[in-house]
C-alpha cells in the first residue's frame, strides 16, 4: 500500500540542532558535564521527534477486500472501512475522506464539509501496533448515484504535540457505495391491450397475465400472498386467490437511449426513475425481463446488456446499472444497439422504450413491430410518468419532438 508522506514541523528545528550541537561542543570545552549532559538529551529528543514523524503510520493499511454497500435514496447507512496497523503505534490521529455529495454524513458528532458537490469528512482514528481497527460513517443516501472514496488522508500529530506527518494514500480505495433511483409511478394507458405478453391467449399455459384478473377461487396452501383478493375475501368471509387470464409467453425488455443528438439527454434522472418503477412492477408481477442501456460497457457487448432474468436479485442487478449512470457516460447510436439486439434475437414479446427517438431509430423499431413485438414508450405528461403505446410519428429529415 502506497502511502505520500508529508512531514509538518517547526522551521527552526533544524536550526535549533544546530545550535544544541553547537553549545554542546562549548560545554565539553569547558568541561561542565552536566550542562552537557542536559543539551545531549535535548539532542537525542530532536534525533527521536525526527524518526517518529519519518516512521509513523508506515504500517497502516487499508483492507483490499472490495467492499459495495447499496441502500435507496432517503435510507441511512453505514459505510465500514477496515485498517491494520503493523508498525508504530498511532493514537490521537485524524482519518480526512472525500467523497461525492451523493451521500452525506448522518451523524451531528462527525466534523464534515460540503463544497463544490464533495463532502470532507474527519474521523478519529487510533491503532495500536498489531490491532485492527474498523472505521464506521453513518450516511444518508441524498440522491442517486455511484460513490467512491477520492481521497484518504491520515493527520498523524507527534507524541509531544510538535508537528505531524499527513500520510496520503496513492492506491484506489476498493469501497464502494451505491444509492438505488427513487422509483416513480408511471401509468400505464391502453392497460388490457398493452400488457399482454404473448401474442395470443390461449386456455392452457404455463405463464398467466397479472394484469388481468379474471376471477377468484378459494385460498390454498402454497398460494402466494400477494396473490390474496383482499376485497373479495372481506365479502366472502373466507381468504380468495385471484385468477389471472393465461399467456403464451411474458418477457419484457427495458430499452434506454441516454443519447440526445451529441449529449446526454436532460430527462436522465426521469428515466431513470421511470425505469426503476416498471421493474419493481416486473417483479410484482413475476415477469422475467431483460435492460439494454446505449452506453459503453465492458463486456461481450460494446453496450450495457442485463440478460433476462426475474426476481428480486436480478431487480437490484439492473438497479446497479441505473446508479452507475451519469452525464459523463460515452453512448453509442441507439439504433445500433436495436439492430444487434435483433439480429440476436434478443427482442422479447413487449419492449419499453425510454428516451429520445428520432427517424433511424424509428425505422428500426417498426422493423422490430413488424414482427409482433408490443412498444411501449416511457414519456413524462403534467410531470406524470406514462406508458402509451408507440406509434412512428417521425417526418422524413425531421427528428421526432416528444413532450417531457
Amino acid at each position: 500500500m502506497r502511502w505520500k508522506r508529508d512531514i509538518g514541523e517547526d522551521p527552526y528545528l533544524n536550526m535549533s540542532t544546530m545550535l544544541l550541537v553547537i553549545m554542546l561542543a562549548g560545554s565539553l570545552f569547558v568541561q561542565s558535564y552536566i550542562a552537557s549532559g542536559v543539551l545531549l538529551l535535548c539532542i537525542v529528543y530532536v534525533r527521536v521527534h525526527r524518526w517518529f514523524l519519518l516512521r509513523a503510520g508506515e504500517g497502516v493499511k487499508l483492507d483490499s477486500t472490495p467492499k459495495k454497500v447499496r441502500m435507496h435514496e432517503g435510507e441511512a447507512g453505514e459505510w465500514t472501512l477496515g485498517f491494520r496497523n503493523e508498525g508504530l503505534p498511532v493514537w490521537g490521529a485524524s482519518l480526512k475522506l472525500k467523497f461525492k455529495d451523493i451521500v452525506e454524513p448522518a451523524s451531528k458528532q462527525l466534523r464534515y464539509d460540503i463544497s463544490s458537490g464533495m463532502v470532507e469528512v474527519a474521523i478519529p482514528f487510533s491503532a495500536d501496533k498489531g490491532e485492527r481497527v474498523e472505521v464506521t460513517i453513518p450516511v444518508i443516501g441524498k440522491r442517486r448515484g455511484l460513490c467512491r472514496i477520492t481521497s484518504m488522508e491520515l493527520h498523524i500529530p507527534h507524541l509531544f504535540g510538535s508537528g505531524r506527518t499527513v500520510l496520503q494514500l496513492m492506491d484506489p480505495i476498493p469501497s464502494t457505495l451505491m444509492v438505488f433511483p427513487h422509483a416513480t409511478p408511471v401509468v400505464v394507458e391502453n392497460h388490457p391491450m398493452s400488457m399482454r405478453f404473448g401474442d395470443v391467449f390461449t386456455p392452457h399455459s404455463l405463464y398467466s397475465d397479472p394484469f388481468q384478473i379474471v376471477g377468484t377461487r378459494g385460498y390454498v396452501a402454497g398460494d402466494r400472498f400477494q396473490d390474496i383478493h383482499w376485497k373479495a375475501s372481506a365479502r366472502t368471509g373466507d381468504l380468495q386467490t385471484k385468477q389471472f387470464a393465461p399467456s403464451t409467453q411474458k418477457e419484457w425488455l427495458i430499452a434506454i437511449n441516454l443519447s440526445d443528438r451529441y449529449a446526454i439527454t436532460g430527462r436522465l434522472e426521469s428515466i431513470v426513475s421511470q425505469a426503476a418503477y416498471m421493474m419493481q412492477l416486473a417483479v410484482k408481477g413475476d415477469i422475467p425481463f431483460s435492460m439494454v442501456i446505449n452506453t459503453r460497457g465492458p463486456g461481450a457487448t460494446p453496450y450495457f446488456h442485463l440478460p433476462s432474468g426475474s426476481g428480486k436479485p436480478h431487480m437490484q442487478r439492473g438497479l446497479e446499472l441505473l446508479s452507475a449512470l451519469s452525464t459523463d457516460d460515452f453512448t453509442m447510436p441507439f439504433e445500433l444497439v436495436l439492430q444487434h439486439m435483433r439480429s440476436r434475437q434478443w427482442i422479447p414479446p413487449v419492449i419499453l422504450l425510454a428516451g429520445e427517438l428520432d427517424q433511424e431509430i424509428d425505422r428500426v423499431l417498426m422493423q422490430i413491430a413488424s414482427g409482433g413485438t408490443q412498444i411501449l414508450e416511457l414519456t413524462t405528461l403534467n410531470e406524470q410518468g406514462v406508458a402509451s403505446r408507440w406509434n412512428m410519428k417521425s417526418v422524413p429529415g425531421q427528428p421526432i419532438t416528444r413532450s417531457s
